[in-house]
């Protein structure tokens, strides 16, 4: 009788590493109210959220969509306020708005500190002179999924829970869904081995057509309802499995409005064509953890796409739709990642070859020989650390460098009394011989700018900049992607 007591635990443990403890019900359902929330709904129990204003400005707000283990709703209202509150703002006393859609990775969900940490960007942006020089209602929208099959970790001590707290009048999470700060220990080996499952999830089936439904409702909403000589501003953001789920979802939901703007040397389409036809200014990979098969693909179709426009003479061809952003000190995609994935090479569907010379390496000279690259290659490596997709850096500017110019920016410093740090973007790999494969250098390395200035630029930062794979959030990070957004556009005009 003992043993089989022994062997229902022993069932029950299994069951647990396998599907988690975390509850697979929408964390934020607000029921029986279809409007914004009213009292006594919490800011942690609503789908929306608004703060006191500002710095004596506007106030920031973000919605709440949530999806299941299969990409469907858990709850439509939500998806439905979402879009209807961006119309709502457009409406109110002309308010020009900064959208920014965003999905969150893995170990996070609706109730997560992704939630306090996001919030506490919005607030960030909200206060910087630029935005508030172009009087903008700062806006997000929070794509949640099932990213941690257990209970998360919650700091409630960070700046970011503190700060929010105070800006929204209340805690915006609860922390009731939170491990034991006593027991918690004890899910940190599980939640490791819950990787694959994890991602798995967001590679294969979240990745689906509620998520790009939302993101392309609220894009579009948001555009459609700009005012007339000031268009909204939309930016699509992803971070680590987040990323990879924008790679499954938006991307391939996007190649066919891309593609109906090749004017073919028609005259009148090349009058009307657009660069960036999409609802979207700018759409912005971080430490992304995506197997790099899916960007060498999206990469190789904005390589033709900017072909085809710049033949034609469109303006902005040389903007990017797509940047993906990775920290070279990131070792949860460098290092985690490929050895999770170990076993590729014996996977069936990841047996074939490349040619290296099939628009992948730059073209062999006389005697070399060929090279072929496995495509288990690109699925262990995450494309900031794929030596042949890397395609810009970002590197120390010279000395005495001024920020402002288009590809050059500083960061405040990290460490008190120092100077701001000025950095350039650059095409050149500052390391040749990481940037080579079996002694041969990438095909974008030689074949400036058609495949340099496609529409996808996959970029490495420093660890100044982003210490680590969770460090996305920081005034460093926020200088940056504020460059990048003001290249873009002013790129998009040229």
């Amino acid at each position: 009788m003992p043993e089989v007591y022994y062997l229902l635990l022993a069932a029950a443990v299994i069951v647990f590493l396998l599907i988690g403890s975390a509850p697979r019900r929408a964390l934020r359902p607000t029921h029986g109210n279809t409007g914004d929330p009213s009292a006594p709904t919490t800011p942690a129990d609503a789908w929306y959220i608004e703060s006191q204003p500002i710095y004596n400005a506007k106030p920031i707000s973000c919605s709440f969509v949530e999806f299941d283990e299969r990409g469907d709703y858990l709850d439509f209202r939500q998806h439905r306020h979402a879009y209807t509150k961006i119309k709502d703002l457009a409406q109110q006393n002309g308010e020009r708005l900064l959208v920014v859609i965003y999905v969150h990775g893995w170990k996070n969900n609706a109730q997560s500190s992704d939630v306090v940490r996001f919030n506490s960007f919005l607030a960030q942006v909200a206060s910087d002179p630029s935005v508030q020089k172009g009087t903008f209602r700062v806006h997000g929208v929070y794509l949640a999924w099932r990213g941690n099959a257990f209970r998360h970790a919650l700091d409630t001590r960070s700046n970011a829970f503190t700060d929010t707290k105070a800006a929204f009048g209340a805690e915006i999470v609860h922390t009731c869904y939170a491990r034991s700060l006593v027991l918690g220990w004890l899910l940190w080996l599980p939640e490791q081995l819950s990787y694959w499952r994890r991602k798995n999830a967001a590679e294969d089936k979240v990745s689906g057509i509620s998520l790009i439904r939302t993101i392309f409702t609220c894009g579009h909403t948001a555009r459609r309802y700009s005012p007339d000589d000031q268009p909204n501003l939309v930016f699509l953001m992803g971070h680590s499995f987040g990323a990879l789920m924008l790679e499954q979802s938006f991307a391939p939901a996007s190649l066919a409005r891309l593609t109906a703007e090749w004017p073919w040397d028609d005259e009148a389409l090349i009058k009307q064509a657009q660069a960036n036809p999409l609802p979207f200014d700018l759409v912005l990979l971080v430490n992304s953890a995506a197997p790099s098969i899916y960007a060498k693909q999206l990469y190789n179709y904005m390589v033709a796409h900017r072909r085809a426009l710049a033949r034609n003479g469109v303006i902005g061809v040389d903007a990017p739709l797509v940047i993906s952003l990775t920290s070279t000190a990131d070792w949860a995609t460098r290092g985690a990642h490929k050895c999770a994935n170990v076993f590729a090479p014996l996977r069936p569907s990841l047996w074939r070859r490349y040619d290296g010379d099939d628009f992948i390496l730059a073209p062999a000279r006389l005697g070399e020989p060929k090279v072929w690259i496995p495509q288990s290659y690109y699925y262990r490596h995450t494309p900031g650390h794929n030596p042949l997709l890397v395609n810009h850096w970002i590197v120390p500017a010279s000395a005495n460098a001024q920020a402002g110019a288009t590809g050059r920016f500083s960061t405040p410093a990290r460490r008190r009394g120092a100077l701001d740090q000025v950095w350039d973007i650059t095409t050149h790999p500052p390391d040749q011989k990481w940037s080579m494969y079996h002694g041969r250098q990438p095909l974008h390395a030689v074949a400036a700018p058609a495949a340099v200035k496609s529409g996808y630029w996959i970029m490495r930062c420093q660890k100044d900049i982003i210490t680590g794979h969770n460090d996305v959030w920081s005034r460093q990070a926020m200088a940056t992607y504020a460059a990048l957004v003001r290249d873009t556009l002013i790129l998009r005009t040229r």
